[in-house]
């Protein structure tokens, strides 16, 4: 593919994230990646991601500022550390396949449970899950550019408002994305394209967002956590098809 076409579905690719990501926090990378993968490489995608969803974060953060709850951010930070280095181990020498599929099955059952009215009870999740929800989601990110589920459904079992939980989201999107840059610039995964792509993403993914924030002040809280689940549940099965593509293709 030429720069042209690149450039094209790169901007399709990151309103389109956007806007699904103004709608329910999260979700961008999940609608931009099989765009922006299309005709590039792997770390290419990955790194332009990283860079996109940074700042897309930082928008919907400053939005949200007013709502924000930062309680259970030292566990993401001290998880978010090792999850980092992980992910770029993963990004260089271990296939995607294995992991996606059991993180897509992940999704779905939580998805569905959480369809089926099992609303769980809002809490403080201990510690441990905190630090796990870093972990996974630096190291996911860094290794796929998917770094949203593991902190949506931590954010979903802490409970609050779609304000609160957006910002939250956006915060703690933040501290993940800072490591998953810091580590694919100490891997040396960077190229100029990656800023190229950025740059023609960021004013397509920043319109995306706003019009999907705007769309999403009509919902309720209930319909806000529906198309939270309903996220997870396709990103979950968008996972299991890639990965089961793979493993009949071997």
């Amino acid at each position: 593919m030429d720069m042209t076409h690149a450039l094209l579905v790169t901007l399709i690719g990151w309103w389109l994230g956007g806007f699904v990501n103004g709608i329910a926090g999260f979700g961008a990378a999940l609608v931009a990646m099989p765009l922006v993968a299309f005709g590039n490489d792997m770390a290419l995608a990955v790194t332009s991601c990283g860079l996109v969803v940074l700042a897309l974060n930082v928008q919907m953060a400053w939005n949200y500022r007013g709502h924000l709850d930062c309680s259970g951010g030292s566990a993401l930070f001290t998880g978010g550390i090792p999850g980092a280095v992980c992910g770029v181990l993963l990004l260089r020498h271990v296939p995607e396949s294995g992991l996606k599929l059991g993180l897509g099955v992940l999704l779905i059952a939580y998805a569905l449970w959480g369809l089926c009215g099992t609303e769980p009870q809002p809490k403080r999740p201990g510690t441990l899950w905190g630090m796990l929800a870093g972990f996974f989601s630096t190291s996911l990110g860094t290794a796929f550019g998917v770094n949203g589920p593991p902190l949506a459904i931590y954010l979903s079992l802490r409970g609050g408002t779609q304000r609160e939980i957006k910002a939250a989201l956006g915060v703690f999107f933040i501290v993940s994305g800072l490591f998953i840059l810091v580590a694919h610039g100490l891997a040396g995964l960077y190229t100029a394209r990656s800023f190229t792509l950025f740059a023609a993403a960021l004013p397509s993914v920043t319109f995306g967002a706003w019009a999907g924030m705007r769309v999403s002040k009509g919902f309720t809280d209930q319909t806000f956590r529906t198309a939270l689940y309903v996220m997870l549940f396709v990103m979950g099965l968008n996972m299991v098809w890639k990965a089961a593509r793979v493993f009949m293709a071997t």
